[in-house]
């Protein structure tokens, strides 16, 4: 089944899978499940960039900072030219789809850089014309997923946190009608106090445990800078 989760229930389903992931203690798919829900979330605004300026409400500890930093993280030859002929290669473009996974580890990368650049030798260890090229057109490519990606997680955080601010608001909602209906005794296995009990107690739930998972929401715009840098940097030992 493709999900493309423009549907609000796909969505809400997706998220409800991450909570009881979460709350039941298994992180190992709490990270790819944080990646799928900034995904989808941005998705809707794909055509809308972050804002240059933070939000009054910026959640997370990391400064506000939308766009990725390239010479912070890539010390070797110009890739202006690069950036427009990467997908021009199918083998970089394979190796770049590859290398973006969000859950693969440095030591996979590592490996996987290594066989891309052993691929451009002769006996795997003469290198070919061609290898710095090819190795440069590689750094591109990741560097283009990177800052996609890293506007993504940008718009899906801010659309996170207004997803918050929205239960709040729902939950003051809710607050406020049961106290009129207490005012009011009405009875409370009536229907429509039960149905905004019920209510408030869902919103209250689903509010407390996203404000738990906003650390980890926070930390993949870090995770994938860090996951840039390292490639850069055997790549670079490839080059220099």
């Amino acid at each position: 089944m493709i999900l493309k989760l423009k549907d609000y229930k796909a969505k809400e389903w997706l998220e409800n899978l991450l909570l009881n992931n979460f709350q039941g203690g298994n992180m190992k798919y709490v990270s790819f499940l944080v990646c799928l829900i900034i995904f989808f979330i941005s998705t809707d605004f794909a055509k809308s960039a972050p804002p240059e300026k933070p939000p009054k409400k910026w959640p997370c500890d990391q400064v506000y900072n939308p766009k990725l930093n390239l010479s912070a993280i890539w010390q070797g030859p110009e890739i202006e030219q690069s950036l427009k002929q990467w997908w021009k290669h199918d083998d970089v473009i394979e190796y770049v789809n590859i290398l973006s996974d969000p859950v693969l580890t440095e030591e996979e990368g590592v490996i996987i850089i290594e066989k891309f650049a052993k691929k451009y030798t002769y006996f795997g260890f003469l290198k070919k014309s061609e290898q710095k090229e090819m190795l440069v057109n590689l750094f591109a490519g990741l560097y283009q997923k990177a800052k996609d990606r890293r506007s993504r997680q940008y718009v899906g955080i801010i659309k996170f946190v207004e997803r918050q601010e929205s239960l709040r608001k729902a939950i003051g909602d809710s607050s406020k009608l049961i106290r009129k209906y207490r005012k009011e005794k009405v009875n409370l296995k009536n229907k429509k106090f039960v149905d905004a009990n019920a209510q408030l107690e869902w919103n209250t739930r689903v509010f407390d445990q996203r404000t738990r998972l906003t650390e980890y929401v926070c930390e993949e715009p870090v995770f994938n800078t860090q996951r840039l840098g390292y490639q850069a940097r055997k790549i670079l030992s490839y080059i220099n």
